[in-house]
């Protein structure tokens, strides 16, 4: 962690105990910190305190990662697994209870939560496999009756969706060729607009207010 306050690292002793620990989300009330740890042998979501107090793991199947929190109710967790094969979302309780697997086909992965808890916005390759090139795009689902839109359907690879505090936006990056960028569009999907253009830039995160 580093703190913008202090202007220096702060050590979080959850994250060193061993094995890869990766892809750290906040709890929207900012007291909890999910993350993905290979601790055990094998990559789990694991929660703990802000201060790196009261680890523990919330899944035990392995290839668990990027988790989420629901930003409204921080009561859910989004995550991806590959338990079943390819990469698929996930949706649990705070407590590792009620999994839920929301994608039922093909390559899907970087969940993120509407500002309203409502949906999820995340990169969903629907053709993937051997024989089947199909793109990866942007996809939203509303969560409670799992239907979804797609947002993007340009050529290349779209991935690390990140909502907007109103809800009303989506940025994301996009590769085409050997070169990624940062974009922008409504939820919906229209009005889509280059940011970047220089350099490579990738894996965006709106500010949250």
């Amino acid at each position: 962690m580093y703190s913008l306050d202090l202007g220096r690292t702060v050590s979080f002793p959850a994250g060193v105990a061993g094995g890869s620990n990766l892809s750290p989300a906040w709890s929207a009330d900012g007291l909890t910190i999910a993350f993905s740890s290979a601790r055990s042998g094998h990559a789990a979501i694991w929660v703990a305190d802000a201060n790196g107090s009261s680890a523990h793991s919330l899944t035990s199947f392995g290839s668990d990662v990027s988790p989420v929190w629901n930003p409204r109710t921080d009561n859910q967790v989004a995550f991806v697994s590959g338990r079943t094969g390819e990469p698929q979302i996930y949706v649990m309780d705070k407590d590792g209870a009620n999994v839920q697997r929301m994608t039922d086909s093909g390559y899907a992965i970087s969940p993120s939560w509407s500002p309203n808890g409502g949906m999820l916005a995340f990169c969903w390759n629907r053709k993937y496999g051997p024989g089947d090139p199909g793109g990866q795009d942007v996809y939203i689902m509303d969560i409670a009756s799992k239907n979804w839109l797609q947002a993007t359907h340009e050529a290349g690879n779209n991935d690390f969706p990140s909502w907007s505090p109103d809800g009303r936006h989506i940025v994301f990056q996009r590769q085409i060729g050997h070169r990624t960028q940062i974009w922008t569009m409504l939820a919906d999907g229209t009005e889509q607009h280059q940011l970047t253009y220089s350099g490579d830039n990738s894996m965006p995160n709106w500010s949250w207010k």
